[in-house]
């Protein structure tokens, strides 16, 4: 093997690598909407963040996370069988970490696994900053001792990268994951049998979860930790959590704080609107009466949530600066946006399009 890459597209959340990295694989190999479409419609946050008492590493900002209840790779029906090796177990058993990934690239694997990005100068973090983060290994060339990779460029652009393998060495050496955090093995049999359908009665239990901020249906474990998520809040309640960051943001900073902002709970709200918008739109292709009226009214709400991330993302990098007032207009971007999609899926939940084609979804139903 002199060169290889293994095809990668472009994934529908990337909001976390944890999400995009997985999907991005499993959409390179497989026609997976049906099974996306059907899922991926509850959000969780925890409360607890609102103390902003856990910060971002090496960060002034707090966290102020929501995340997709079913997100993570252990719910993807392809991979989430994939083979997972500790770093102990991965240390001992090589001489060369760089000749085991070159080893799994030729049987056909894409790698994930942990790094410090600090070693690898093409990332955002790159020579900057020590950040303990997942990284995507998806192809090389050996005559160049470079790895395909894919990851935030310099300009926060997510696009692929290459490194070398000398910098991909000292960035995993360089890191202790946590327990969870194992290198994985990500491949999809060419002669694979798992062929996930949409399931109407499904999506609409999922969507009655989120409007009711219950869940009834998922586990919200995403990493496999034992967590019961027993305090979370789900559903429509994540905007009232981002109104409460923000809120919280902007009440230390006026009491003479200087505290950042963070962008990713507001960047997966908006991508969760863009695929509850391509949700509607690949229904009614398939055949589901949702009037072009319903989709545009929905299409407001994308268009809200996407005022209010570019807000927090320009007060995330510098370009607006903090304790300015530039925040405020946030939560109202926020309670316009709910109230519009509450409007639409009660409507949408009201017409007889999800439920009356199937029988009601048991959830322990094989």
């Amino acid at each position: 093997m002199t060169t290889k890459e293994l095809p990668l597209v472009d994934s529908p959340i990337r909001g976390y690598m944890m999400y995009s990295y997985h999907l991005a694989v499993t959409f390179a190999r497989v026609p997976a909407w049906p099974w996306f479409y059907g899922n991926h419609v509850q959000l969780q946050c925890d409360p607890a963040q609102l103390e902003c008492a856990d910060f971002l590493l090496d960060s002034t900002a707090p966290k102020g996370e929501v995340h997709f209840t079913e997100g993570t790779w252990k719910f993807n029906p392809w991979l989430r069988d994939s083979l997972q090796v500790d770093k102990a177990s991965l240390a001992s058993s090589v001489a060369s970490v760089s000749q085991y990934v070159l080893d799994r690239l030729d049987e056909e694997f894409y790698v994930e696994t942990f790094i410090d990005e600090y070693h690898i100068p093409v990332l955002f973090n790159g020579g900057v900053s020590h950040l303990r983060h997942r990284l995507l290994i998806f192809g090389c060339d050996e005559k160049t001792r470079r790895f395909k990779i894919i990851g935030f460029d310099k300009s926060r652009l997510y696009r692929k990268l290459e490194c070398t393998f000398d910098e991909f060495e000292r960035a995993f050496n360089a890191v202790e994951p946590l327990r969870h955090e194992t290198t994985k093995l990500y491949r999809i049999p060419a002669d694979s049998s798992i062929a996930v359908k949409f399931e109407p009665a499904r999506c609409a239990h999922l969507l009655r979860d989120y409007l009711t901020s219950t869940n009834t249906l998922l586990d919200p474990d995403l990493h496999g930790k034992q967590i019961d998520g027993h305090g979370f809040w789900y559903g429509m309640n994540t905007y009232r959590f981002l109104e409460a960051y923000v809120a919280t943001v902007m009440e230390v900073n006026r009491g003479g704080g200087s505290v950042g902002v963070d962008i990713r709970g507001f960047n997966i709200l908006w991508e969760h609107k863009t695929c509850m918008s391509e949700r509607m739109k690949w229904m009614r292709r398939e055949g589901f009466e949702i009037s072009n009226a319903l989709i545009e009214k929905y299409d407001k709400v994308v268009s809200l949530c996407g005022l209010a991330r570019n807000k927090i993302v320009m007060c995330g990098i510098g370009l607006l600066p903090r304790g300015k007032g530039h925040l405020i207009e946030v939560p109202a971007y926020l309670q316009e946006a709910r109230e519009i999609e509450t409007e639409v899926l009660e409507e949408l939940l009201e017409t007889a399009m999800i439920w009356d084609r199937c029988e009601a979804y048991m959830p322990n139903a094989s």
